[in-house]
């Protein structure tokens, strides 16, 4: 069946106002088990023009389709639903598929998005280092050439219901395909009715100006949340923790004159229980949750505690004899997570909930005030739950609500791999990146992640960039830094923990990333063994303190990670400045360029060197892995 001429018509005049270079748009819709594949030249499709927007209707046998394109800040939101009386078997709807051809020959050095793809893959990659298979990523994704000129960008509505994500791949040399896909679960996919979550489009504006106006439609949160400062157990022990540990590290911490009236909470992290899904202290712990929290709240700090709620070992008593509630697949059995030992708890199950009560109401009667929630998005492995009228991010708010339920709004929660997706409300911090590690491979990797996703902080939660790590070479006397690495000497080692410990350098570059990202603060070493750059180097970002405003990277696809990253609080400008080159390198800052007013003179944070501007611009000499913190009155 050939689409009609109004339709072809209409198809045309939106891909023109999307911006140059956007063709070929369509959808599918797949049925029947994914045996029969729905486009728009199936459905006999018709076209009204509605408040500056288009809406497509069409029919095939008993399914209605809607296909709706909104305008909004220079683009078009973007959502298909559709709908039959006897149920539509339907396990995912493509919204959106368009081809992208910007008229560059070739595109080559262009650069694509990738946000929430996986761990291993997130961030800015050029079009020639795509798979041959393309890539994928949620949440957001696009193509620009440079941070200057316009682009593609195609980013996803919050709060969602169920996963959403975007495909990318190589339409020939000239050109990408794009496409966004709503996938449901088993028990939806029977629905009469579903609706895709929505996808902002839009091709006519620069990287920086297309984030700015996709994220507009997060409201900013009112009055702005203060993050909070702290020290965690995690990344010095990691799950070889013990309360002779913690007490060691609080003593310090007391003692320390600038930490000291800083420093509130003190979170013990992985290591502290039995087994993942039986949350008691173990024999590293005596005197259980209770002595832990008091020794805590003692020395003057707020007790906070990590868990991972929908993780289960799988030897553990809770998955040998409470597998009722654990997500099943197809064929009944458990799924397991990422870790081969382990299952994933389904929180819509009554007994599930039962338990995570349970959990929750102990350690918040026990004394902890702070929640770290880890490896929550294990639930978006699910292919089905108990109740089957739930999403993926349905079921994450309900889980993080029957937390909140527990332990009160006096308690701070941080969603870690908790996904922006579920919106504002439910966790009040959200870790934005990889686990950071004293490495810089993971400076790399947390950055990755931080220039896709500064733009949540103060929108959906307070950004959590992981700890303030500074430990290295040149700040801990220690021989061996971290636990064992059981990968340090491969000729050719996994990304996890790669390479050398920080130096002086790299743990300043870390330290002003955490810094920039305007959201918590969490020291995460063993205190007495810092010397004493490295205390001075946790002393002085404490002492500055969470900004409560994070930076915006300035030359975001420019290259594979922004070397600048501006700052603007409400008395002055901080500019970061970072060489990610193995080499030395000279940067030059062109303040007009920058979009900015050009300062007469410049403060660097951390060293208090003052800079004269000249002709508009400031040249600095950076070592290898190092940076810069440039300040400025916001009056000068």
């Amino acid at each position: 069946m050939a689409m009609k001429t109004e339709v072809i018509e209409a198809l045309g005049r939106i891909a023109q106002r999307i911006g140059p270079g956007v063709c070929a748009l369509s959808f599918e819709l797949s049925v029947e088990s994914g045996q029969i594949v729905l486009g728009p030249e199936r459905c006999d499709l018709s076209v009204a023009e509605q408040d500056g927007g288009f809406i497509f209707s069409g029919r095939w046998r008993d399914i209605h389709l809607l296909w709706k394109f909104t305008p909004a800040e220079g683009g078009y939101w973007v959502r298909l639903s559709a709908e039959s009386p006897y149920g539509l078997g339907c396990a995912e709807i493509t919204s959106l598929a368009l081809s992208y051809r910007p008229g560059c020959d070739p595109i080559g050095d262009w650069r694509v998005l990738r946000c929430g793809a996986d761990i291993l893959h997130e961030g800015v990659h050029r079009v020639s280092e795509l798979p041959e298979d393309g890539g994928s990523g949620s949440l957001l994704s696009g193509a620009f050439p440079n941070s200057r000129e316009a682009g593609l960008f195609l980013g996803s509505s919050i709060p969602q219901h169920c996963p959403h994500r975007y495909t990318v791949r190589r339409d020939d040399r000239l050109g990408l395909a794009f496409a966004g896909t709503t996938r449901f679960t088993e028990g939806l996919s029977r629905s009469q009715r579903l609706e895709s979550e929505a996808t902002w489009v839009c091709a006519n504006k620069n990287v920086g100006d297309a984030i700015e106006a996709y994220a507009a439609h997060v409201p900013p949160l009112t009055p702005a949340p203060e993050p909070p400062v702290g020290w965690s157990s995690w990344d010095y022990y990691f799950r070889a923790i013990s309360l002779d540990d913690l007490v060691e590290n609080m003593e310090e911490i007391k003692q320390d004159p600038l930490l000291s009236p800083r420093v509130k909470y003190v979170v013990v992290d992985d290591g502290w229980q039995v087994v993942w899904g039986e949350w008691y202290a173990n024999h590293r712990f005596p005197g259980g949750l209770e002595r832990m929290a008091e020794e805590i709240r003692s020395r003057g700090f707020i007790p906070g505690i990590w868990t991972a709620p929908v993780a289960v070992h799988a030897l553990s008593k809770t998955a040998l004899r409470s597998y009722e509630f654990l997500v099943k697949d197809e064929y009944g059995d458990p799924i397991r997570t990422d870790f081969p030992d382990h299952y994933v708890l389904d929180p819509t199950h009554p007994l599930g909930q039962e338990f995570l009560r349970e959990i929750y109401t102990r350690l918040y009667r026990a004394g902890f005030r702070y929640y770290k929630l880890d490896f929550v998005s294990e639930i978006l492995r699910a292919g089905r739950f108990y109740d089957p009228g739930k999403g993926h991010y349905d079921v994450l708010r309900d889980l993080f609500a029957l937390v909140r339920e527990c332990v009160t709004g006096e308690s701070y929660i941080l969603g870690c791999s908790f996904p922006a997706e579920c919106g504002p409300g439910y966790a009040d911090a959200g870790r934005i990146g990889i686990d950071i590690h004293n490495q810089w491979s993971h400076v790399e990797w947390a950055v990755d992640h931080h220039q896709m996703q500064y733009w949540l902080h103060n929108r959906v939660w307070v950004n959590d960039p992981d700890f303030l790590v500074v430990r290295g070479t040149d700040t801990s006397p220690e021989a061996e830094t971290n636990v064992l690495n059981p990968t340090a000497h491969r000729p050719n080692p996994p990304r996890w923990r790669r390479g050398p410990v920080f130096t002086l350098d790299e743990a300043r570059t870390w330290a002003s990333l955490v810094l920039l990202s305007g959201g918590c603060i969490f020291l995460s070493d063993r205190v007495a063994m810092l010397n004493e750059a490295g205390r001075a180097l946790a002393r002085r970002v404490v002492e500055a303190g969470p900004a409560g405003v994070a930076a915006r990277p300035l030359d975001l696809c420019d290259g594979e990670r922004p070397s600048l990253w501006l700052q603007e609080l409400q008395s002055e400008y901080r500019l970061g400045v970072i060489n990610w080159s193995d080499q030395a390198q000279e940067k030059r800052i062109a303040f007009a360029e920058c979009g900015l007013d050009t300062p007469r003179e410049v403060v660097e944070f951390w060293s208090g060197t003052r800079h004269a501007v000249r002709d508009g611009v400031l040249a600095l000499t950076l070592p290898p892995h190092a940076s810069a913190i440039l300040t400025w009155p916001v009056s000068f």
